[in-house]
């Protein structure tokens, strides 16, 4: 069994020498190119400068309480920054992940509701990210919440489809607006024959459901062409943009790039 301690003094640590930091990764139109939205992702800094996922997330990960510390942490700070720049006029949305422990902490629809308030954010500018699932039980209790935040305007997205536990049914239960495919399937599709049927096929599906798909991990104009064929409406990977630093996407956004 982890020692809780041990996650517990590595969120300190981090949070005293405030090593924690959101980057934020753009996701684009697929045939435009333009910004869509901008994921926020959890990092440390190191001593050297580096960014980078750390130890101190692995720690808590495996602490299980300090997790759901750091959840919450990255949760209100991507509230907090995006609000930022919407009201300095960028109005692209912020993508930001809910873990299966914010459901099972409960209490997650008031959560969110107070820092909604507290921060003033424009909420149809939100997309909420969702991730294994199926690691929650009460589904129907799970799927009661999730229509409560989409009645505060917010989209919610399934992150990492197709890996994991994410299953079908998923799109069949909860009241989703989008997902997005693993880069573990885009990755392959240009050479693998069952990567791109698979990949093809989850388009298609999200689209017979009206439901928007973003393709994760492109890094191949290879790539890019098949997925435009598709009809894939949005792509993410480091073909385009890298993860960046609050400030350095905020200047992006408000220059129009």
């Amino acid at each position: 069994m982890a020692d809780p301690m041990v996650g517990q003094k590595a969120l300190d640590r981090a949070n005293q020498e405030k090593n924690l930091l959101l980057v934020y990764q753009p996701i684009h139109e697929a045939r435009t190119r333009r910004i869509y939205a901008a994921e926020a992702l959890l990092r440390q800094r190191r001593e050297s400068g580096e960014i980078r996922e750390a130890s101190v997330i692995t720690k808590a990960a495996e602490a299980g309480p300090e997790m759901f510390a750091l959840d919450s942490w990255a949760v209100r700070t991507a509230f907090a920054e995006a609000a930022r720049w919407h009201a300095k006029g960028a109005a692209v949305p912020v993508n930001v992940n809910l873990s299966p422990r914010e459901f099972q902490e409960g209490n997650v629809f008031e959560r969110i509701e107070k820092l909604v308030a507290g921060c003033g954010i424009d909420t149809h500018r939100i997309n909420l990210e969702i991730t294994e699932m199926s690691h929650i039980e009460e589904l129907e209790r799970t799927n009661d919440v999730l229509i409560a935040l989409k009645t505060l305007g917010m989209e919610l997205w399934l992150d990492d489809f197709g890996t994991g536990h994410s299953t079908l049914s998923h799109l069949l239960h909860f009241p989703v607006d989008g997902l997005k495919i693993s880069g573990d399937f885009v990755k392959g599709i240009v050479t693998d024959r069952r990567s791109r049927a698979i990949t093809r096929s989850l388009i298609a599906l999200a689209h017979d459901l009206g439901i928007h798909v973003v393709a994760e991990g492109i890094e191949r104009e290879e790539q890019l062409d098949l997925l435009l064929q598709w009809n894939c409406d949005y792509i993410q990977g480091f073909l385009f943009l890298k993860p960046m630093a609050g400030q350095e996407i905020e200047k992006m956004l408000l220059a129009g790039e």
